[in-house]
């Protein structure tokens, strides 16, 4: 029997009680006092049923919302918002490739742990892909240090701990009930799915690549920002270039690290060869001065568009090396 049900017997024989002594002894005076302290009693057993409940004299008792979290998911884009706010009933979907979700129809407890065994996964993979020593980090602190390298946004970083306090929890031999499961059937696979994007081996550079390969988080976040003016697709170009250069960097460090002694020197060497030619392309591309006249504000985004590209290519070549040549 579900803590749902439970829930929903306890209270139908609770009001009938009510009901019985109210016939019996008519004269039983009930003031505020009384019905506040029968609602304390049962405050316990509403938590599966409600989100919070309000007692007299304005002060308010707040139940865990799984909401909040799918909320802070989809704003650090952990979750890709579909437009769907409905709790959707248990089902096995996807359950072959997360086995916590088939698990969440027998065992919700048990469920919330895999899940958060999951994500643990997958935040030490991250870590050892940018050479960060996992091992000496719970999860909680691993966290800390992906946000403090800038591997995790600051959004994520909020997101995850919350979600990773949740998951905690259940790990502790706390009841959940049947909305615990549904959250993580609806969201688990969506922020597993995004740590994954973080994590994938793209081909194309120095190996083939797959047309099931996931889009590159930059790429995502690029393409999905809105502009009107060429001044709005300027900066939406700045900030994803600056974007670009953080992770070259943070893969070139990895590399430092990972790579045997005369593999170092040659990457040391073309890195410095990269970073001149681009500055030298730029300089000259920058020296005229009548090129706002010449290609307009349009022909400047353009410009500055190129040079995101090179980096980007360069940042992704770099990673296919990390991930297919330093195992």
């Amino acid at each position: 029997m579900t803590a749902k049900r439970k829930t929903q017997i306890f209270i139908t024989v609770s009001a009938i009680l009510v009901g019985l002594i109210h016939l019996f002894f008519p004269n039983l005076k009930i003031d505020a006092i009384f019905i506040t302290l029968i609602i304390i009693a049962i405050i316990p057993w509403l938590e599966p049923l409600l989100k919070s409940v309000e007692l007299p004299g304005g002060l308010k008792v707040e139940f865990q919302d799984f909401k909040k979290l799918e909320e802070e998911a989809i704003k650090a884009g952990l979750i890709k918002s579909d437009g769907k706010t409905e709790i959707k009933e248990i089902t096995t979907t996807n359950s072959d490739t997360f086995s916590f979700i088939e698990i969440a129809e027998q065992n919700e407890e048990l469920a919330l742990v895999g899940f958060r065994i999951e994500i643990e996964k997958r935040l030490r993979s991250l870590a050892d892909k940018y050479s960060i020593e996992s091992n000496r980090y719970s999860v909680t602190r691993l966290i800390e240090a992906l946000a403090k390298e800038e591997i995790l946004t600051i959004a994520e970083k909020t997101s995850l701990l919350d979600i990773i306090s949740t998951l905690n929890k259940a790990s502790h031999g706390m009841e959940y009930d049947q909305r615990s499961a549904n959250w993580v059937i609806e969201n688990g696979p969506k922020i597993l799915d995004s740590l994954d994007e973080k994590l994938e081996v793209r081909g194309g550079r120095i190996s083939l690549g797959s047309t099931d390969e996931k889009a590159h988080w930059i790429d995502k976040s690029f393409d999905n920002c809105e502009w009107t003016t060429n001044y709005e697709w300027g900066e939406s170009i700045k900030t994803h270039s600056d974007l670009w250069e953080k992770e070259m960097n943070r893969i070139y460090q990895s590399l430092l690290v990972k790579l045997k002694e005369p593999q170092k020197k040659k990457l040391i060497k073309t890195q410095s060869n990269w970073l001149n030619q681009i500055e030298l392309e730029k300089d000259f591309i920058y020296s005229f001065e009548d090129l706002h006249l010449k290609i307009g504000s349009g022909g400047i985004s353009a410009s500055a568009m190129n040079f995101m590209n090179k980096i980007r290519e360069r940042t992704l070549e770099l990673e296919e090396v990390l991930n297919r040549l330093t195992d």
